[in-house]
């Protein structure tokens, strides 16, 4: 009821978050039940502090507004254009610094602070529900915090990085110290607490979090049990490590048929005594097609002779937005782009010289080690010795309780997260190890506060050789028309199959302990083609020297190619028509051999009629679009009848790749995976197709009838506030798009940021994120983009040359004087 309240006062347009990190998703799970008893509705309802002040923009909209300073050592011009980027301006890069703080700050203060309780597991801290102490002790455990502290070390050591997390933490801490009750972000007020002070620890947790995201998924509790299951051979047909139509980010070339230079797995340590084979494998909060699109063409294969880069990197949807808009501009430095709220810097961008995009690596750089632990968690085995077990002991505050004690123990090998007082929800991996590349100390902040001043090629591999964890894709242009993609992070040295399964822990020969050298990092660089590209596809192909496995997605990057390849004449428009493009390159690959493998005499008149319509699809999920909602209904119906047995195991978690199974309808027709379990009959890729194409027009017959006839009908988005609550989200909307497709738009996750970049005179670029630059929720900036972004629209995205300029073309000018 106050909620309805509070939005006829304010203009609550917002959306449902799913800030992509594991804790978040919980987070959003607990916050769905409710748990907003206790508004403190008094001080909320006071007109002249409580909530409805949060409708007030009056200083983002002044047109001189001064700031006092006394951390500064000169003054900061800041400059705010149409859609309210501030565009800073600062004599030293210290004080620009300190105004980045200062005006993230003022912009996104609720959701980077919230956004470090989650790293930190400080939820219960905040809220009056048992719930969040589970969620808390994982995250302790996990060893989010203990990584960025360590790393916070780190960093401190390195001169530039500590001058510039010291002047943006002051610049964060200048903000909050204006504060009162009347002008706090309204989500303090709803929740009842409020800011504490900022610290360097806290820009560190944003970074460990994400990396949490993006490198958090696992599977090695399934691939060892599937192992066990198949045998050897089975398992490498249907799990191979390399397919067929694989687009190697090193290869130049389009798809082709990979030159195996790997033996078939064979763990000669994985038994039935090592590992049960029937317990369940917990379903994973993680996301591992959260990925991105980024890719490059040279001079050469563009109309103006002008290199052009695009990104989109795929995120959860959330408001307040993932990202905030910004240029910031010093002597030796003037860089556009977008930042992550709670970190310096500008993540991807670009500045007069250079462009840059990032899409995951998809690495899996997270491994488990079984254990020998004793009875009384003292000793853990090692090589046939007795070795002590350390632990900590975590104190997690809580509101409304007692301070809860958890003791956390761990290994060389690193913490072990489940033990018999903390289950989690996998039996298999108590007592067992967690190796992750996100605990190694590591120092990502220089790699983005080097590449926002880089000018060519060679400066931007020395800014990235400083980022480690997670392994992440760099495409590059210069305005020398220089191109390259840079496979970069902190890869193991391991041998073929080492951390695909689950590790021997009482081994210390399963330990890796060295990495691949940076120059032996897959790159590509000026190649022949005239492009590059990445979308999370497997960076190498099998002559690689070295192994190592992943999450990697193809279609994607099979289409990149596809539409590259086509053209040497490309524009900003063309670019940005790639990454609105609908096609599902695999549905394009499959449709020829579904319609060749089914039996239209079983099928009935109005069938047949379904069947000629879907027969003239070309894979497009284009928002009026009427045959792809048929298409993914007969294509999971395929996918379910037959993977069948394999879903029969209590520990079933994903069936094999779609590629497999489309060379087992193509070569194997009659294959033993396509009988189905529980009929007398023997079934062959025929009947499997064509009993699925029968079920399928009955669900979308039913689809229609209710109503949803188009594409956009079924595909509906939802961009969440952070905590879940519909008055303050956007929802439930109408979208083109698909996970697979260019333009991959599912329900709670997309492009998080569309950016075309060309570098010629001087750059052009446009953008747009699913959001607005503010994250007061009572602002007209709050959501702003959302209905643009959702339309494919862009803006034009000002990197101002000077100060003058930025003058001349803003109307809204704030001034940090010291």
């Amino acid at each position: 009821m106050y909620v309805l309240e509070i939005q006829n006062k304010m203009k609550f347009i917002n959306s449902y978050f799913l800030f992509p990190l594991l804790a978040l998703v919980l987070v959003v799970f607990a916050l769905s039940n409710q748990m907003f008893g206790a508004f403190p509705l008094g001080k909320l309802m006071q007109p002249f502090v409580g909530a409805v002040q949060n409708s007030n923009n009056e200083r983002l909209n002044a047109t001189r507004f001064t700031i006092s300073g006394q951390d500064l050592s000169d003054s900061v011009t800041i400059f705010f254009d149409e859609r309210k980027v501030p565009h800073i301006y600062a004599k030293n890069t210290q004080d620009l610094y300190y105004a980045q703080g200062y005006v993230t700050a003022y912009l996104r203060l609720w959701q980077m602070d919230f956004l470090s309780y989650v790293a930190a597991g400080r939820l219960s801290e905040v809220f009056d529900k048992e719930d969040f102490l589970e969620i808390d002790r994982n995250q302790k455990r996990l060893g989010i915090e203990e990584a960025a502290k360590k790393s916070l070390t780190m960093m401190e050591k390195d001169p530039e990085t500590n001058q510039v997390l010291t002047a943006y933490t002051r610049g964060v801490n200048a903000y909050i110290g204006e504060l009162n009750y009347k002008t706090m972000p309204f989500e303090y007020k709803m929740l009842d607490y409020s800011p504490e002070p900022w610290t360097k620890l806290k820009s560190a947790l944003i970074l460990k979090n994400m990396a949490n995201a993006l490198s958090g998924y696992g599977e090695d509790l399934f691939m060892s049990k599937i192992f066990l299951a198949l045998g050897k051979e089975k398992f490498g047909q249907l799990y191979p490590e390399f397919h067929s139509h694989m687009s190697p980010m090193m290869s130049a070339t389009a798809v082709g048929p990979p030159q195996n230079a790997w033996p078939a797995h064979n763990p000669g340590y994985l038994t039935y005594s090592f590992l049960s084979a029937n317990s369940l494998v917990a379903k994973s909060a993680y996301n591992p097609k959260l990925g991105s699109n980024s890719w490059a063409v040279s001079g050469k294969k563009t109309k103006s002779g002008f290199p052009i880069l695009a990104s989109d990197p795929h995120l959860g949807l959330s408001l307040p937005a993932i990202w905030v808009e910004m240029q910031l501009s010093a002597p030796g430095m003037n860089v556009y782009g977008v930042s992550l709220p709670g970190t310096p810097a500008v993540i991807i961008g670009f500045n007069e010289k250079i462009a840059w995009g990032i899409t995951n690596g998809a690495d899996d750089v997270k491994d488990w080690y079984r254990l020998k632990i004793s009875d009384d968690y003292k000793k853990y085995e090692l090589d046939g010795q007795w070795i002590d077990l350390k632990f900590r002991v975590e104190q997690i505050k809580r509101r409304g309780h007692a301070p809860f004690l958890d003791t956390v123990y761990s290994t060389v090998h690193g913490p072990v997260v489940n033990d018999k007082k903390f289950n989690g929800s996998n039996a298999d991996l108590v007592n067992c190890a967690l190796k992750w590349e996100l605990h190694q100390p590591s120092n990502e902040f220089l790699a983005f506060i080097k590449l926002n001043k880089a000018g060519n090629y060679p400066e931007f591999e020395n800014a990235i050789r400083n980022y480690r964890c997670p392994v992440q894709n760099f495409t590059f242009i210069a305005k020398d028309n220089t191109i390259a993609v840079d496979h970069q992070g902190s890869v193991a040295v391991k041998w073929y199959g080492q951390g695909k399964f689950i590790l021997d822990g009482t081994q210390r020969k399963h330990i890796y302990t060295k990495y691949i050298k940076d120059d032996s990092l897959p790159k590509v660089h000026n190649p022949v083609s005239n492009y590059v590209l990445s979308a999370n596809q497997h960076p190498t192909s099998p002559s690689f020297p070295y192994y190592y496995n992943g999450y990697f997605s193809e279609t994607r990057a099979n289409r990149i190619h596809q539409l590259l390849q086509q053209g040497n004449s490309f524009d900003i428009a063309d670019m940005e028509a790639m990454q609105l493009d609908n096609v599902n390159f695999f549905a394009e690959l499959v449709m020829p051999l579904l319609l060749q493998h089914t039996d239209q005499a079983r099928l009935t008149a109005n069938q047949r009629q379904l069947l000629a319509g879907i027969s003239t699809w070309k894979g497009a999920y284009d928002v009026g679009d009427q045959q792809a909602l048929l298409y993914e209904l007969w294509w999971k119906q395929v996918r379910d009848y037959t993977w069948d047995e394999l879903a029969q195991y209590s520990f079933f978690m994903r069936p094999p790749e779609d590629y497999v199974l489309l060379d087992l309808i193509k070569q194997e027709p009659n294959s033993q995976y396509f009988d189905k379990i529980g009929t007398s009959k023997k079934e062959s890729a025929i009947d499997i197709i064509t009993q699925a194409f029968v079920v399928a027009t009955r669900e979308y017959t039913k689809y229609r009838k209710e109503g949803i006839k188009s594409w956009a009908d079924f595909n509906k988005v939802n961009v969440m506030h952070m905590t879940n609550i519909p008055a303050f989200s956007k929802m439930d909307l109408a979208s083109a798009g698909n996970p697979e497709a260019l333009n991959a738009i599912s329900a709670e996750w997309g492009p998080s940021w569309r950016m075309v970049v060309e570098l010629g005179d001087r750059p052009k670029a446009y953008g747009i994120y699913p959001g607005g630059q503010s994250g007061n929720i009572g602002s007209p900036n709050y959501d702003n983009f959302v209905g643009d972004w959702q339309k494919g629209k862009y803006y034009p995205l000002h990197l101002f040359l000077n100060q003058q300029e930025a003058e001349q073309n803003t109307n809204s000018t704030w001034t940090l004087k010291k």
